[in-house]
C-alpha cells in the first residue's frame, strides 16, 4: 500500500518530465546510508519521468551538460561538497539543478548564481533564505526524493535480497546487533553519532545511518540504501534524530519520534513534509527516555525578570490580604 500523500512527489515529477528523454549527468550528493536512499530515490524518479543520467565521476565534462546535483543536507557551513561541486561545474554547465536541499548561510555563494540554476529547497527556511538572497532565481519548494522510494517494491527486490543480505548481516553484526535483536525491542533508538548530534549523551541501540557504507557507485548504493530501509522495517516504533530514519518510517508506516539535529533540518522538514504522516511525531526533547541535552542556564536578565514577577505576585497578594 503507498503511504504517500498523493500529492508529494506530483511537482518534481512535472518538472523532471521536461527533461524527458534529455541526457544529463548526476552528482550524488555525498554521504551516509540516508544519502544512499535519496541517491536511489533520484535515479527511480528520472527513470519514472524517462531521463537518461549519466553518473558523474572525478574526471567528468561538465561542458554545454545539463547537471543534476543530488539532494540532501549539504549545503550548510559544516559540508562544504555540494558548495564546492557547484563551483566546479558552473563555468561549463548548460544548466545546473539543485535538488532538493536544506540551505543554511553560503550567502555570497546564492547571491552569484544566475539564470542557469534552478534550485529546489525541501523545507521553507531554506527556501525563504534563498529567495531573500537573490530573488530572481529559478527557486522551488519540494519534499526530499527519498519520498519518491517506493519502499515495498525495493524491499521486494530479488537481487538486493540475494546480495544484500550478507551486506546488512555483517554490517549489524560489526555494530553488535542484528535484525532479531531489533526485532525485539519494544522501541529502537536509531540516533545518530556524529557532529550533527545534539548532544554526545544521548543513547542509542544503532545508528543505522553509518552501518552499512556510503555513497559510492550505483550498485553499492542501492545495496546500502536497501540494508538501511530492511533495518528499519523490522523496528515496532522508532525514536530517531536521524531524518531519513524518520523518512523511511513514514514511508513504512512504523511510528517515529523524531528529534532535532544541530541545525533544526529535522524540525523545518518535520513541517514542511512530515506532518502529513500520522505515525510521524516531532519532540524538541527526549524526556526521560532517552538522556537529553542538560537544561540550560537563564540568563541574568530571566533571573532578574522571574524574580520581579514574583515581587510584584507578593505585593499584589498582600494588598488583597484583609
Amino acid at each position: 500500500m503507498d503511504r504517500l500523500p498523493s500529492n508529494m512527489r506530483t511537482d518534481m515529477r512535472r518538472f523532471l518530465d521536461q527533461f524527458s528523454g534529455e541526457n544529463v549527468l548526476f552528482v550524488p550528493n555525498a554521504g551516509n546510508a540516508g544519502d544512499c536512499l535519496i541517491f536511489a530515490s533520484t535515479l527511480s524518479a528520472m527513470s519514472r519521468s524517462s531521463v537518461n543520467f549519466e553518473i558523474a565521476d572525478d574526471g567528468a565534462d561538465f561542458k554545454n551538460r545539463t547537471v543534476f546535483l543530488g539532494g540532501g543536507g549539504n549545503l550548510v557551513g559544516i559540508y562544504p561538497d555540494t558548495c564546492q561541486t557547484i563551483e566546479a561545474c558552473r563555468s561549463e554547465a548548460a544548466r545546473i539543478v539543485l535538488l532538493p536541499h536544506t540551505i543554511r548561510g553560503n550567502d555570497e555563494l546564492i547571491a552569484s548564481l544566475d539564470g542557469r540554476f534552478t534550485i529546489w529547497c525541501r523545507e521553507r527556511r531554506s527556501f525563504e533564505h534563498v529567495r531573500k538572497l537573490n530573488p530572481d532565481l529559478d527557486c522551488h519548494i519540494g519534499h526530499d526524493m527519498a519520498f519518491h522510494c517506493d519502499v515495498e517494491e525495493f524491499l521486494s527486490d530479488l537481487e538486493c535480497n540475494e546480495i544484500g543480505t550478507l551486506l546488512l548481516n555483517d554490517g549489524l553484526k560489526r555494530r553488535g546487533t542484528s535484525l532479531e535483536r531489533l526485532a525485539e525491542l519494544s522501541v529502537v533508538r536509531f540516533m545518530r553519532t556524529d557532529r550533527e548530534a545534539r548532544s554526545s549523551r544521548i543513547a542509542t541501540d544503532l545508528d543505522v545511518s553509518l552501518a552499512f557504507g556510503s555513497v559510492a557507485d550505483v550498485e553499492t548504493s542501492t545495496l546500502t540504501a536497501w540494508c538501511f530501509l530492511k533495518t528499519i522495517s523490522v523496528a515496532k516504533r522508532v525514536i530517531t534524530d536521524r531524518l531519513h530514519v524518520a523518512i523511511a518510517c513514514a514511508l513504512l508506516g512504523t511510528t517515529c519520534e523524531l528529534l532535532d539535529n544541530s541545525y533544526s533540518k529535522n524540525r523545518e522538514v518535520y513541517a514542511h513534509s512530515l506532518h502529513r504522516f500520522d505515525g510521524i511525531s516531532f519532540k524538541r526533547s527526549a524526556g526521560a527516555r532517552i538522556a537529553d541535552q542538560p537544561p540550560r542556564k537563564k540568563s541574568l536578565f530571566a533571573k532578574t525578570a522571574n524574580r520581579a514577577h514574583r515581587l510584584a505576585r507578593d505585593f499584589l497578594r498582600r494588598g488583597a490580604m484583609p
